[in-house]
């Protein structure tokens, strides 16, 4: 579990505005709800569903708060894969 207050810092510290976050752990979506907040660009993976499908709702829903006219579900891109 990652603090939302300290994962907005880190983005601040080491991302240029506008820049791009990657998170190859994304859990919950913590760190890509800071880069929506701190208007940075972000990608995650995670691999698994439960936690991709919170990540990805609780990710949209910063991006669309932090700029309703901007975001658009269209741009977007998830694709998560399935294990076979």
């Amino acid at each position: 579990h990652k603090h939302p207050e300290l994962m907005r810092w880190l983005v601040r510290l080491v991302c240029p505005p506008g820049g791009l976050v990657l998170d190859p752990f994304t859990g919950s979506g913590t760190t890509g709800v800071a880069a929506a907040a701190e208007g940075a660009c972000f990608v995650g993976v995670e691999q698994d569903l439960d936690s991709f499908s919170t990540a990805q709702a609780r990710v949209a829903y910063a991006y669309q708060a932090s700029d309703p006219e901007a975001y658009s579900p269209k741009r977007a891109s998830v694709k998560p894969k399935h294990r076979t």
